[in-house]
């Protein structure tokens, strides 16, 4: 049976303050009911709102599914100018700043508990969520490739399998990722260690060969 939310007092807000405030209370409902079964009402009393003043900013639970899944599981940008012009270039050097990004809010609890949201209840809304991948993942991943290609033609490193398979790069931080949100933190998997292993893999598949 799913639990009462208790209404906060209502308050005139603009939308910019107002919307921050309906998806914390989407990703509390979502979180604790899941997708199918959390109600627009049990949102909408937890933000502060009538049911009327919920539809003014989100037109469905899944158009607010995916604002929730957008606010926080934005790609970080990929800074290609400053790579590609390195004044003496480093496999290294650069594996580790497509590593670190990747991993750099893993310990962030709120990045933890959408990507739970994600990996749980992402396939109540297979047609959204996947636009949402080609939008975002997709287009980092064919920007990260198009990286390490410009970098092996240049000479830097070597043309490896994660130049035609770019989901490579980032298939370690996912299953790091996924244990976390399913078991959270445990001495088998650690962050550090995790990352440092990372690096060492892809050094070990970009690094030229003598």
């Amino acid at each position: 049976m799913p639990t009462s939310v208790e209404s906060p007092r209502r308050l005139r807000l603009s939308p910019q303050a107002r919307i921050p405030l309906i998806l914390d209370a989407a990703l509390a409902e979502f979180s604790a009911q899941g997708y199918r079964a959390a109600r627009i009402d049990d949102i909408a009393t937890r933000a502060g709102l009538s049911k009327g003043g919920f539809y003014a900013h989100f037109a469905s639970k899944e158009a607010l599914f995916i604002a929730v899944i957008e606010r926080t599981l934005v790609p970080p940008e990929l800074d290609m100018a400053a790579l590609l012009h390195q004044p003496q270039p480093s496999v290294r050097a650069l594996v580790e700043q497509l590593v670190d990004m990747q991993y750099a809010r893993f310990t962030d609890p709120a990045f933890l508990a959408t990507a739970r949201l994600l990996f749980s209840e992402g396939h109540r809304v297979p047609q959204v969520l996947a636009d949402w991948h080609d939008r975002t993942i997709g287009q980092l991943l064919e920007r990260m490739a198009d990286l390490l290609r410009q970098c092996a033609d240049r000479g830097w490193v070597r043309r490896s399998s994660v130049l035609d398979a770019p989901r490579l790069l980032i298939a370690p931080a996912v299953h790091t990722l996924l244990h976390l949100v399913t078991f959270g933190p445990s001495p088998a998997v650690t962050v550090p260690e995790a990352r440092a292993a990372h690096i060492k893999l892809l050094c070990e598949l970009l690094e030229l060969r003598g």
